[in-house]
């Protein structure tokens, strides 16, 4: 039982590393074929790409009617992308002594990104499983795609008539392989469930999210090692949105509210709901105030959010 659960969660951890990074390579090459801006393929393409486990992970907890894990998953990786993935960025960052900045019109994602932090705390806090709580987050969400299509900037790239017509095929088989490693993901993470007796909120805040972030990790540190600092910042704002407004819609489909809502206690996510708001204001402090100014990266900064989130894996395990 244990090395079965254990080779459910390598297997599921390997596959999702690769094809996840492959995923990401096929989409931003597809998005760049069609002329989209460096923005709107973080935000979108490769958010998508890097988001696409933890809608897998989830649909397939749903299915067993683990609820916690879903909303545990979300809440994991909403944290882990900032105070995990973007401190170790940026700790990247500080090392090498590169000095970054954003973009002027990043101002309405910071603003849609704590909206929509604001919004999880609202929809966990009342009722995460139902069907009307899935409905507003997904005009939400949405909203929000519309919203970034209209503002989407044009760039001229050379077209490559060959290699349009693979990039159908490798997106396809590599979509299909991130839905068995998330099968494997989500069955490893039940079978730790069952063996250990863990709580569900642990087991989603630890086992799901953190392996569901192994691609925010690898595109991100990716992305900061080739100096593409505006696509780390919109592949960290994108795939939070997608978890918040996406990912957490997934239960409420199920229409199985009672079921997932059994042993709820909205009190426990308190502190972890606590945390993802406060590392989610900070960062979006820290975008704002490199908009269109240069500065080398904080390792002070690096440190609180590392910090925050080993705290935030000991508020999981009470």
């Amino acid at each position: 039982m244990l090395l079965a659960t254990l080779s459910y969660l390598f297997a599921g951890t390997v596959l999702i590393w690769i094809s996840a990074q492959r995923l990401e390579t096929y989409s931003v090459a597809t998005a760049r074929f069609y002329g989209i801006s460096p923005f709107l393929i973080g935000a979108t393409i490769i958010a998508f790409a890097t988001s696409a486990p933890e809608m897998l992970t989830s649909f397939f907890a749903a299915r067993e009617n683990k609820g916690s894990m879903v909303v545990g998953n979300v809440i994991g990786s909403n944290v882990a992308n900032i105070a995990l993935v973007f401190g170790l960025t940026l700790g990247i960052l500080s090392f090498k002594k590169e000095k970054i900045f954003t973009p002027k019109n990043i101002k309405p994602n910071l603003l849609i990104l704590i909206l929509s932090s604001f919004l999880i705390c609202l929809i966990v806090a009342n009722k995460p499983f139902s069907i009307f709580s899935s409905l507003v987050l997904l005009c939400f969400f949405v909203g929000v795609i519309f919203y970034w299509y209209k503002r989407k900037e044009v760039i001229n790239v050379e077209k490559n008539v060959n290699e349009e017509k693979f990039l159908l095929f490798k997106l396809i088989f590599t979509l299909l392989i991130l839905i068995l490693a998330a099968w494997f993901i989500t069955k490893g993470a039940l079978g730790v469930l069952e063996k250990w007796e863990l709580e569900e909120l642990f087991v989603g805040y630890t086992v799901l999210a953190i392996g569901t972030s192994l691609p925010e990790i690898a595109a991100s540190i990716a992305l900061a090692l080739k100096g593409r600092h505006e696509t780390v910042a919109g592949t960290i704002i994108g795939s939070n949105i997608f978890n918040s407004l996406l990912v957490l819609a997934i239960p409420g489909f199920f229409n199985r509210e009672l079921e997932m809502a059994t042993s709820w206690d909205f009190m426990v996510w308190r502190p972890l709901l606590l945390v993802l708001l406060l590392v989610t204001i900070l960062f979006c402090t820290y975008i704002f105030s490199l908009i269109n100014k240069q500065k080398q990266g904080s390792l002070l900064l690096v440190f609180i959010f590392l910090s925050c989130y080993l705290a935030s894996l000991a508020l999981a395990y009470k």
